[in-house]
């Protein structure tokens, strides 16, 4: 009776309730296109795969870039008047910036696919801006709804977007033998996405008549200049973060083929999705938590030391499994022909156990406002890839593999220490 007494009391903590709120969401929404992958895989191509992960990547860096991050700046105001300025000023970043891209999409789109060196993605390039700014407005929203502790829509919402992206993925594949449904169903999945959150976000008539009583472009102004940090700051940091993430994707597409892109992102695909089940429900909690605790002036490293030790223990299985396992299992699973994609599994499984473990603690930079600390970390791992890519221009794709992997456990080494030191 002890024990299940213990276990009802730690289900009732706000923290662990909110984690979980946000799992049950998200675990469906990440873990969903990993059961269809098998499918998936047996539909489209690697050189397939290789040109959606391309398009994927693009997106990533601009989704960084295309709200400015303000979005981060909605969980830093006391005033809700303030935090619904930062709210409409992060909107409103997302649509100007999108409309620039799609003008320099349509002027210069030639020369953007020389430089990517995929000729394929031309019949795509076009949906790059549109994409973008959904992405923008479901960062944003997100941020407001984590302010609010609405995290059940959050978990909702990712359900949506999961459901609406995987449908088409499997429909239009049966018919197009291309990689159309899989760039469309991630255009489908986020524009399912907008419209629920903004149906939820319409339905509270307070806010709406708060954003009459209380917006205007003045304060919008005055918001934008009080947190002008994040763009200054932020905005590099994260977009030299995403660059780090994506170049080696876009490097791989461009030195090696589209197809050995294919292997790599179902790799990375496949690693990253279910640990982020439990690292990005963890990370929004934690993020609230420790916001928290820092204006109230407790003790920050504590809680950190704590949900590090957690993710730390998760982390193990999935090493276990990945490090003697992981060619058969892709093959069994994926099909003999994403053998490689199982050898590369093994390479990476010790670089993505740290950065399971690492990344849900990044916000705490975010927490305490030490974007500039952020920024240097940022810029190294920046630097870094972009020389470590320069010097495997040569070496074979598993050699490549080897290298980054060691990279990668470097780096969130580092990042871990500078976690602690700045709690």
């Amino acid at each position: 009776m002890n024990l299940i007494n213990k276990i009802k009391t730690l289900i009732q903590q706000d923290f662990l309730k909110n984690v979980l709120t946000l799992m049950t969401g998200t675990t469906i929404a990440q873990l969903l296109p990993i059961l269809v992958s098998p499918l998936l895989t047996r539909m489209y191509t690697p050189d397939d795969f290789g040109v959606y992960a391309l398009y994927v990547s693009i997106i990533s860096i601009l989704s960084v870039i295309v709200t400015l991050r303000y979005e981060f700046a909605i969980m830093s105001p006391k005033k809700r008047e303030d935090a619904l300025s930062v709210f409409c000023l992060s909107l409103l970043t997302s649509f100007i910036i999108s409309f620039c891209l799609l003008i320099i999409t349509i002027l210069y789109n030639r020369n953007i696919i020389d430089l990517l060196g995929n000729r394929n993605l031309i019949k795509w390039i076009y949906f790059i801006p549109l994409n973008t700014f959904l992405l923008g407005v479901i960062q944003t929203f997100n941020y407001w709804f984590n302010r609010e502790k609405l995290f059940k829509v959050l978990s909702t919402s990712r359900v949506i977007q999961t459901f609406a992206n995987v449908i088409p993925n499997i429909a239009i594949g049966l018919i197009y033998k291309n990689e159309l449904g899989l760039i469309l169903g991630n255009i489908l999945g986020a524009t399912a996405s907008v419209v629920y959150l903004s149906y939820k976000f319409i339905r509270n008539k307070n806010v709406l008549y708060e954003l009459r009583k209380n917006i205007s472009w003045l304060k919008i102004k005055e918001q934008a200049l009080l947190y002008n940090e994040y763009p200054k700051f932020n905005t590099l940091s994260a977009f030299m973060d995403t660059i780090s993430l994506q170049l080696p994707s876009i490097f791989v597409s461009k030195t090696y083929s589209s197809t050995n892109l294919g292997y790599f992102n179902l790799t990375t695909r496949t690693i990253s999705t279910p640990l982020s089940v439990i690292s990005s429900s963890v990370s929004q909690v934690f993020f609230q938590r420790i916001s928290e605790a820092y204006k109230q002036n407790r003790p920050l490293r504590p809680i950190i030391l704590k949900t590090g030790k957690y993710l730390s223990l998760i982390s193990l299985f999935p090493l276990v499994v990945l490090l003697f396992f992981g060619p058969e299992l892709f093959s069994f699973v994926f099909g003999a022909n994403w053998r490689v994609a199982g050898e590369f599994s093994r390479i990476l499984a010790f670089s993505y156990a740290i950065k399971f473990v690492v990344s849900p603690l990044s916000v705490t930079f975010f927490a305490v406002n030490k974007i500039k600390a952020l920024f240097k970390l940022q810029f190294f791992r920046c630097v870094g890839i972009i020389i470590l890519l320069l010097v495997c221009t040569r070496l074979p794709i598993e050699s490549f593999v080897y290298v980054y992997a060691l990279f990668e456990i470097f780096y969130y080494t580092i990042y871990m220490i500078a976690i602690l030191r700045i709690s």
